[in-house]
């Protein structure tokens, strides 16, 4: 289900904004990078290691250059940022409809904090999670962490935050976790997403899924849309959740739309098609992009949903939420 603050009113603009997103070629999604620092140390991403990050305090022209459906504020951690409700509250009143959501680890989310960005105007709240108990505190280099959330999640209610999803990459080693990942975010009471690991980001191939884990990923996949039959939680469409296993088998997917169904955008304010691809440009040269991308190295969930056929059981996914 959606955030209560997609009232009717709202849902009608949301409506009238995708068709008109659609009709100019332009991008539904926008991935803004708010900061590249982070306090985490994953091993299969560099950021944590940023000495620099130079950042705009607003992003406002960068989002209405691009005018997309959705932002959803990454990083980095983006809660490193303590001016982060003023980036959301200044999106927020400049746009006749933009549905925001951020990611975040949620080491540094308290009740409070999570108040006060809904209440600046943040739509989704996505906390990333790989495992269940003290793995998710390895993998992340922050012990306390699953202990910190599985407090405080089931909380976040009380504040009227009523929209909070998990964000759960699939990968070699977690295959064991993620169907009680699924059930434990319907204790929650709250949602669960999925994406596909990738090497793109610093080269460690470790979490790949291998061959010879082939049979329990496919398993794993049937067990996860049995269960999103069940709790309808889980936000993947079926048709993502079909691609995994091809994509870890070859290594690759083509048909990527990168640049021109998603985009993404520095703390600086300049342009990348995805985040693992080169600068193309400052936001000030935005032009909506032609040419098709040829990396076909990821399965991130921005990509795979982008390619996703709107067919009547992607529209029966999203109206039952």
């Amino acid at each position: 289900m959606l955030t209560r603050k997609m009232t009717p009113s709202r849902k009608f603009r949301a409506t009238l904004k995708y068709i008109k997103t659609r009709l100019q070629r332009r991008p539904l999604l926008v991935n803004l990078e708010v900061t590249k620092f982070c306090n985490a140390a994953c091993d299969f991403c560099d950021y944590w290691q940023t000495k620099k990050s130079p950042k705009l305090d607003d992003y406002v022209a960068v989002v209405q250059k691009i005018n997309p459906m959705m932002v959803s504020l990454t990083g980095g951690e983006p809660m490193l940022r303590k001016d982060l409700p003023n980036v959301i509250r200044n999106l927020r009143d400049h746009f006749g409809f933009l549905y925001i959501g951020m990611v975040t680890h949620g080491q540094l989310l308290t009740m409070e904090k999570a108040k006060a960005l809904w209440d600046a105007g943040l739509d989704q709240l996505s906390i990333s999670m790989n495992y269940l108990g003290p793995k998710h505190d390895e993998e992340r280099g922050l012990p306390g962490l699953f202990d910190h959330l599985s407090k405080l999640i089931p909380r976040l209610k009380e504040v009227e935050v009523d929209n909070v999803v998990l964000n759960t990459v699939i990968k070699d080693d977690n295959l064991d976790h993620i169907p009680n990942l699924i059930r434990q975010a319907h204790a929650w009471g709250i949602r669960i997403s999925f994406s596909s690991y990738t090497a793109l980001k610093n080269g460690n191939e470790v979490h790949m899924v291998r061959a010879e884990q082939m049979e329990k990923l496919r398993a794993t996949i049937e067990e996860i849309r049995a269960l999103k039959r069940r709790y309808r939680n889980v936000v993947s469409s079926q048709y993502y959740l079909s691609m995994v296993p091809k994509y870890f088998e070859q290594g690759y997917l083509e048909g990527c739309k990168a640049g021109k169904s998603f985009i993404q955008v520095t703390p600086d304010g300049h342009l990348k098609v995805c985040p693992e691809m080169p600068v193309i440009g400052h936001y000030s040269e935005y032009r909506r992009q032609k040419e098709d991308v040829t990396c076909t190295k990821c399965w991130y969930s921005c990509r795979g949903e982008s390619q996703a056929p709107f067919s009547p059981q992607r529209f029966w996914e999203l109206v039952r939420g």
